[in-house]
């Protein structure tokens, strides 16, 4: 590992530990509730050296899933997309090992933008009611599955 995806990693780790997630190979946290899993995914792209968050939520009385892929979620965010656009900019800045930033830095930006639209929000979808009146607050930025919104219908 780089020392810029360390920085990284090393942040996620720390602000993860507060909210209750748990780490599975430095690139998925988990934390579960009766209700609900939360994910917080580690995405490498595809093209270069950038890294996203993406945050999920999964319902379990959808599925039996233990760990469930961020992308097969009821509830999905990418978290800097709920960020001004000056947030996010920085964020994604700090998740490109491209742009040379001081590892604290790096870190720093990113355990703030997490700590707010990361696991902080998903700290709070400790129901199915929790999380989807989240993806309400946070509007088209959040993919919400049929699946969950026909439940929120129904109540």
């Amino acid at each position: 590992m780089s020392g810029g995806q360390e920085a990284i990693v090393q942040a996620l780790v720390e602000t993860a530990s507060r909210y209750g997630f748990r780490g599975v190979r430095a690139k998925n946290f988990y934390r579960e509730r009766p209700e609900t899993i939360c994910v917080l995914n580690l995405q490498k792209s595809s093209w270069g050296p950038q890294f996203y968050l993406n945050a999920a939520v999964w319902f379990t009385r959808l599925g039996p899933e233990r760990r469930p892929k961020e992308y097969n979620c009821h509830i999905i965010w990418r978290v800097n997309s709920l960020m001004t656009s000056e947030q996010s900019k920085a964020f994604e800045e700090a998740l490109n090992l491209d742009h040379s930033i001081p590892d604290d830095r790096r870190s720093s930006l990113i355990k703030e933008g997490v700590d707010t639209y990361g696991f902080g929000l998903l700290a709070r979808c400790e129901s199915e009611e929790a999380a989807l009146q989240i993806a309400s607050e946070n509007g088209p930025n959040v993919r919400v599955a049929l699946a969950a919104r026909s439940q929120e219908k129904a109540n």
